[in-house]
């Protein structure tokens, strides 16, 4: 077997003579082996083992398993302990997919910290199938039915070449000590239930089943390929950068067919996954302004385009500006306050909608940047009356993550006297008795 994952490692340029490599290490038989394996090789490595602590005594065994095999060799080990359950109650998440994500930020941590330039799995080609039968149940495309890549970024899978039958021959044959997991033959989780109950069904129709999908995933990965060349030139024409995020145009969207195909792959990467596109779909024609949300971002339908915008971690502070005019120029939060003595330097006629002329006179500091709000309201400059924000942001046709980016300032009092970039409140507007002007300048 050590000629076979040298020669998978060489022909698959998985690994450069001076790497240095992490082995991610359970104790259980695929991981010793894979260990086993590496010990015979000249590629400097060290061990991570996680312990989940979601299986009591047996759990603390596998570590000390491995911390005792890593001893006797002198093998470098990390070893780190998580609190599973509790990250899956807080993130609203399976206890598989907590124990992927802890392992997986952790094991990209370890490498960046102590400059390993890979991180190798066990998975092997048994591993790859039952990815194959789990992502069809997924609705997760050609991309899902590819199994599993031997080389993803720092993650590589050295032992994809073989099967679990291979592996078990070759632990017999070397003697080689491994821990049993117990829960491997728990049915309950999916991957479980095809690993006993729907490949053995496989193998009787086929007696060189394994054989026969690793050819036929082979040739998934290379029509994925040609498939995601024509997606990224299509992407290219209907999906645009739009502010923070990015822009579908609807129109050029709806004249594609398969419009669900290519909306899935326009948002896919941004986490909205085949359940959504269905309401999307429904919502492009039936309700503008739904908004959706994954885990990272959001996704508006708005008027002719549909909107993908990160989601915000937190609200922006509001920022209190002091200003005695003693000064005649002085900046903060990206705007600039600059006293005018000349008034012919003022213009209305001016387009540039990031200047606002106000009458000094008329304001009383501190001064005020906040988000706006529903509710507010303010005097439009030139125009009688007031008017709702929200009234007014809906006559200039902004869209909902345009408003979210609007700031207002306001006068100590509460009254708003600029939306910023847009327009300025008319009650602060300079008339024939302005003796003290403000030009203030957004940069």
């Amino acid at each position: 077997m050590y000629t076979h994952f040298s020669n998978y490692i060489s022909d698959n340029q998985l690994l450069n003579p001076s790497d240095k490599i992490l082995l991610t290490v359970s104790g259980g038989i695929d991981s010793m082996v894979m260990l086993h394996l590496f010990q015979q090789s000249v590629y400097s490595f060290a061990i991570a083992h996680c312990n989940f602590q979601l299986r009591g005594e047996e759990a603390d065994l596998d570590e000390q398993f491995i911390k005792q095999y890593a001893d006797r060799f002198h093998i470098s080990i990390y070893i780190n302990h998580f609190d599973t359950k509790g990250y899956a109650e807080t993130n609203k998440i399976s206890i598989q997919m907590a124990a992927r994500e802890l392992r997986y930020t952790w094991f990209e941590e370890l490498a960046e910290t102590y400059n390993y330039q890979r991180i190798a799995t066990a998975h092997h080609l048994d591993d790859a199938i039952e990815t194959f039968f789990v992502n069809m149940l997924r609705k997760t495309g050609l991309k899902g039915l590819q199994g599993i890549n031997a080389d993803s970024g720092k993650i590589i899978r050295p032992l994809l070449f073989t099967t679990r039958k291979d592996i078990e021959s070759y632990a017999v044959a070397n003697n080689i000590a491994f821990r049993e997991d117990k829960s491997n033959k728990n049915d309950y989780y999916t991957r479980n239930y095809i690993r006993l109950h729907i490949i053995p069904l496989f193998r009787k129709l086929q007696d060189n089943f394994e054989e026969s999908m690793h050819g036929t995933m082979h040739i998934l990965r290379q029509q994925h390929e040609v498939y995601a060349d024509h997606i990224e030139s299509v992407k290219a024409q209907i999906m645009k950068p739009y502010q923070d995020g990015y822009a579908i145009d609807l129109k050029k969207l709806k004249t594609l067919a398969h419009v669900e195909t290519y909306l899935f792959e326009c948002l896919f990467p941004f986490g909205i996954n085949a359940a959504q596109i269905d309401d999307i779909l429904e919502a492009i024609d039936n309700e503008p302004g739904r908004i959706f949300t994954s885990k990272s971002h959001r996704i508006l339908k708005d008027r002719n385009f549909i909107l993908i915008r990160p989601l915000s971690s937190d609200e922006s502070p509001e920022i209190k500006i002091d200003y005695n005019f003693k000064d005649n120029c002085m900046h903060c939060a990206s705007l600039a306050f600059e006293l005018v003595n000349d008034r012919s330097r003022v213009t209305y006629k001016d387009a540039n909608q990031n200047v606002a002329y106000i009458d000094a006179s008329k304001l009383t500091f501190p001064l005020y940047i906040r988000k706006w709000k529903y509710g507010d309201i303010f005097y439009p400059f030139g125009m009688k009356g007031k008017k709702k924000l929200s009234d007014y942001f809906t006559d200039l046709k902004l869209s909902l993550f345009e408003k979210e980016k609007i700031n207002i300032l306001c006068n100590s009092n509460g009254d708003i006297v600029w939306i910023i970039g847009k327009r300025s409140d008319n009650r602060y507007k300079i008339t024939a008795r302005t003796n003290k002007i403000l030009k203030i300048t957004q940069y």
